[in-house]
């Protein structure tokens, strides 16, 4: 399977604390090749090569478990 990229923000991203933690498990997700979270723009650049559905449920449920007010919308 190809490599894709997409890029998701993080609405409601409150520091940099909850973007690195929400980076470290997104990256041990499997088919994850690599993962980004810019606590500035609250934006996560993701690259995969795994079902996308099953991958941003995944994200959301890693996401709300460090900050239950993320939204989690594809750019």
């Amino acid at each position: 399977m190809a490599i894709t990229k997409k890029q998701y923000v993080l609405e409601g991203l409150c520091c940099g604390n909850c973007a690195a933690k929400i980076q470290n498990d997104i990256q041990l997700l499997s088919g994850v090749k690599n993962a980004e979270v810019d606590a500035t723009t609250t934006i996560l650049s993701i690259e995969f090569d795994s079902d996308i559905d099953t991958l941003v449920d995944d994200i959301t449920c890693i996401s709300v478990s460090h900050d239950e007010d993320i939204v989690v919308k594809e750019v």
